[in-house]
Order: C-alpha cells, then sequence, then structure tokens
C-alpha cells in the first residue's frame, strides 16, 4: 500500500506546483460557462477523495470476500475519453479560498493515506464498491486509482491554465 501512495504522494505535488503562483482570480476563472476553474477542480479532487474513503470504510464493514480481476482504471489518463462526475463529486459553482482548499485536501489525503496504511493489502482485496465507469472496484484498486483520477485532472489543470493564457 506504501508504494501505491508514494505515487498519490507524487502526484498531489505535481497538482500543487501546477498551481503555484496562480492568484485567487485566476484560480477561479472558467475557460468557458460549462467548463471547471482550477479550484473546482481541485475542490472535485477533494470530494473524490472523501467519497472514497468513506465507501471503502463502509464496504469494511460488508459481510463480503471477493476477488475481483484488475480494472483498466489508467484508462482514466485519457482525456479525449469523459465521464461526467456524478452530482455529490461536482463541485460548487461559487468562488473558494486556495487555502480552505489546500486543508480540505490536505486533510481527505490523510484520511485516505491512513485507511490504506491501517489495512492489510490481502483484506483491503477482498472487500469492494462499484465505480460509475469501471464496475466493481476492490478497495485497493480504489486506492490505486485515485492517484490516475488525480493525474487526469492534473491535466485538466494544465489545460485550463493555458486556455486561460496562464
Amino acid at each position: 500500500m506504501l508504494m501505491m501512495f508514494e505515487r498519490n504522494d507524487e502526484i498531489r505535488n505535481q497538482i500543487w506546483e501546477a498551481v503555484s503562483g496562480l492568484d485567487e482570480d485566476q484560480l477561479n476563472q472558467k475557460p468557458s460557462p460549462e467548463q471547471w476553474s482550477i479550484i473546482q477542480v481541485l475542490r472535485h479532487l477533494n470530494l473524490m477523495e472523501n467519497v472514497i474513503t468513506k465507501q471503502a470504510r463502509l464496504a469494511l464493514e460488508k459481510e463480503q470476500n471477493v476477488s475481483i480481476e484488475k480494472k483498466p482504471y489508467e484508462m482514466s489518463l485519457d482525456r479525449s475519453r469523459s465521464v461526467e462526475a456524478p452530482p455529490h463529486v461536482q463541485p460548487p459553482t461559487d468562488p473558494e479560498a486556495l487555502a480552505d482548499i489546500r486543508n480540505d485536501l490536505a486533510s481527505s489525503h490523510q484520511a485516505l493515506e491512513q485507511f490504506a496504511r491501517e489495512h492489510d493489502v490481502a483484506l483491503l482485496r477482498s472487500k469492494s464498491f462499484p465505480h460509475p465507469a469501471f464496475g466493481e472496484m476492490d478497495l485497493a484498486q480504489w486506492i490505486d486509482f485515485t492517484s490516475y483520477h488525480e493525474e487526469r485532472h492534473l491535466g485538466q489543470i494544465q489545460e485550463i491554465k493555458q486556455q486561460l493564457g496562464l
């Protein structure tokens, strides 16, 4: 699990590097009305980590012992394929402060990492919950998926910066 979480940490660091030097107005600016701002992307990542940690904790309570083949969630890096975020992980439209998001992301990241550290990989592989696009995934896959999901959105952040000329 720790090796897996190293990737999560590395991608998160790249996200912070990508947004460093941007002010609140730039972070809250949308390239177009139907697109997210960088702040909204960051809030979405926070909401996702919270949901994944919550669902993973609930999955541990289930009387199940699954064996699920590895899902191709690396495909989430392909930005030409788009899946609309479910409503519960869509960010609010109001502007937000980076400090608030940074704190919330630190908390959600720490909670997911703590969850990963607290449980044996065999246990994590024996419990699952469904992903909207990839179907049933075990908890170890969910933890790994988080880094790919964030890397996808790192690409989105870089795209937004380019669109805004930042």
